[in-house]
């Protein structure tokens, strides 16, 4: 099996580089060579033989250009045909634009909603940059994050080419919707976590009216779970009453957390921590 060098992988990129030397100059010369190199750090050699250097130079200064503007909490998606005359390259690829305050679980869950959707992903680039942005967004700065640096994700889908507009609409609205559902899972799993130590001791402090050993081992099985062995997506209580004479599950008001939140009480939440970050 052959395994491409960083040599190998610079000379691919070298031609890119060239472009930038003779588009652009100065600051903005380096600030673009230091951005192409970061952001196909991780692209396979393969595919990036498979590209000319102008549609590598191209989609990387056109995320670029996406990715000016961003404010954290609210990600950035755009879903096109990139056209030489508008974009700056093509391809024959639909390409998935992204810039994301940098999470776990992103690749996976884009890539899943792509998939349910029905589209075959050719190429997913996924960068991860430290951003400095002032007070209303604008990019002032980046480089390779540093270890517990506040991050962004950039990621780049190319998949089958779509040119219905209703479609491309579709996968731009699915996609958001997933990563709305990442970030509440994400930013609710300390408080989904601590949900759980708290049933764990009411278990121990008052034993349900089950058999001992079934018992024992939902403790045991929560326990478990708690210690870093399972990722909490969403939280939820439920009474147990009846209707029509039937038992009945009823969700209790203002009680769910990550996906399973309603979307007042997340928003509520969301704006909360806002202001104490700020």
């Amino acid at each position: 099996m052959h395994f491409p060098t960083h040599e190998q992988k610079q000379a691919l990129l070298e031609p890119v580089l060239r472009l930038v030397d003779q588009r652009l100059s100065g600051e903005q010369a380096k600030v673009a060579r230091g951005f192409i190199a970061h952001y196909y750090h991780h692209v396979d050699a393969e595919d990036l033989a498979s590209r000319n250097p102008e549609d590598l130079y191209g989609a990387a200064m056109a995320h670029l250009a996406f990715a000016r503007q961003f404010s954290s909490g609210t990600p950035k998606i755009r879903v096109y045909n990139p056209r030489a005359e508008e974009h700056g390259w093509t391809s024959p690829h639909t390409v998935i634009e992204i810039v994301n305050d940098d999470m776990p679980f992103l690749v996976d869950s884009v890539t899943i909603e792509v998939n349910r959707q029905g589209y075959t992903l050719h190429l997913l680039n996924h960068p991860i940059f430290a951003a400095q942005r002032d007070n209303e967004g604008q990019l002032q700065a980046f480089g390779a994050p540093e270890k517990d640096e506040r991050s962004e994700s950039l990621i780049h889908v190319e998949i089958d080419r779509e040119i219905d507009p209703a479609r491309l609409k579709e996968i731009g609205t699915g996609i958001l919707g997933v990563l709305a559902d990442v970030r509440a899972a994400v930013e609710d799993w300390p408080a989904m976590r601590e949900r759980l130590r708290e049933v764990v001791k009411e278990i121990e402090d008052s034993p349900p009216p089950i058999d001992r050993d079934e018992a024992a081992e939902i403790h045991a099985f929560l326990e478990w779970a708690g210690d870093q062995h399972f990722t909490f997506l969403g939280y939820r209580e439920y009474v147990l009453g009846t209707a029509n004479g039937e038992d009945q599950l009823k969700i209790v008001p203002r009680s769910g957390w990550g996906c399973c939140a309603s979307p007042g009480w997340a928003a509520s939440r969301r704006a909360s921590r806002t202001s104490r970050r700020s």
